[in-house]
């Protein structure tokens, strides 16, 4: 009976002594024997320290060396309500990070250098009410970043690479009280008309709006957000033609055929080559950008069976069996994409020349030169 005594005593000691444990170097704090404290700021530690008790709930590691938040820091601690881990030097915290944090209802990564955010990690943080982001590197916001935060009521990503917010970004923050954007070098285009219009008309607190300006283009530099002037957006279209018709023409082998894909759009689309003949299948780019020329854009590898120009011409100098296949060109802009594709098959192998077809088609160029191959 004593032996039996003694191993509860001993077991009760150990379980005490745990529920105790603290880092070296930081502060444990128990209030009322539940919520605990841990004080860990302003110590230099490269990470985040383990032993951490797992009763925690308030956790601060602030102003330390942190560069990174590995997937497992958090596991011991669940029972985390605030999370403190502003003046860092964190660049990258790893899926699955801060997901286990459930209870989570504060999180400050503020003064960092992250600029990769796992944003899958917020879905599971549906009771956040203040998410503090600001003074980051982030350049990119998903749209559905915030969609499960309906409790948040402070949000800052002030003083970011933001160049870009997805329409309806914040529509499901229905608790929303406080947003910080500004000190963000947006790109006052198509996508961004609806902040303007959105400034205008929200009920929420969006503070330094005169901050709130366009980085880019050179034309809007430096007017505030709320200010842009109403652009001509237009969503992009893409129609494909082609030389012969072949609705109503016999493509036999040795044909040259040119299959145009007059796209229209504003912002001006990029015009993107997909063509599936054969293995391996092809994709051509032609960047939104760049200069109308009548050279080839893509590789010399597949000029000899395909030839692409800036004006979205695309040619198939000598048509053979290996050339059927779905041919689909696309327009994308920053307001959508459009698509249009044709099948190609020889019907024949009855030889025609090169030369008759180009004086039947014609192709030209974008700058109106006709096509020699």
């Amino acid at each position: 009976m004593a032996s039996r005594l003694l191993q509860l005593v001993a077991l009760w000691t150990t379980l005490v002594g745990t529920a105790r444990a603290c880092p070296e170097l930081c502060t444990c704090v128990d209030t009322f024997g539940n919520l605990q404290f841990a004080d860990c700021a302003y110590k230099d530690l490269l990470l985040v320290p383990v032993g951490l008790p797992p009763n925690t709930t308030t956790l601060s590691l602030s102003a330390n060396k942190i560069k990174l938040l590995r997937a497992k820091s958090f596991v011991n601690v669940t029972q985390l309500t605030s999370l403190w881990l502003a003046h860092n030097e964190i660049v990258t915290i790893e899926t699955n990070t801060l997901a286990p944090l459930v209870q989570l209802r504060n999180l400050d990564v503020s003064h960092n250098k992250i600029v990769n955010f796992p944003w899958g990690d917020l879905q599971n943080l549906t009771g956040l009410q203040l998410l503090k982001m600001n003074n980051n590197e982030m350049t990119h916001l998903p749209k559905d970043a915030f969609s499960t935060l309906k409790e948040l009521r402070s949000l800052r990503i002030n003083h970011n690479k933001l160049t870009s917010i997805v329409e309806d970004t914040f529509s499901g923050l229905t608790s929303m009280s406080h947003l910080q954007i500004f000190d963000n070098p947006f790109a006052c285009s198509c996508c961004l008309e609806w902040v303007r219009d959105w400034l205008a008309n929200t009920k929420i607190s969006v503070p330094d709006q005169k901050l709130i300006l366009c980085g880019a283009p050179e034309d809007l530099k430096g007017i505030m957000v709320s200010q842009i002037p109403k652009l001509d957006c237009k969503p992009p279209t893409a129609v494909l033609s082609s030389q012969p018709d072949l609705e109503t023409t016999q493509i036999y082998e040795g044909v040259m055929v040119v299959l145009n894909c007059e796209a229209k759009g504003n912002p001006k689309p990029e015009v993107t080559w997909e063509v599936n003949a054969g293995s391996p299948k092809f994709e051509f780019t032609i960047p939104s950008a760049g200069e109308e020329s009548d050279q080839p854009v893509n590789g010399r590898a597949t000029r000899s069976r395909f030839h692409v120009f800036q004006n979205g011409t695309l040619i198939i100098p000598s048509m053979s069996k290996k050339e059927d296949g779905n041919y689909s060109c696309s327009a994308a802009n920053e307001l959508g994409r459009a698509e249009s594709s044709v099948k190609l098959a020889l019907t024949g192998t009855q030889k025609h020349t090169t030369n008759s077809v180009l004086e039947t088609a014609g192709p030209k160029t974008a700058t109106g030169q006709a096509i020699t191959p």
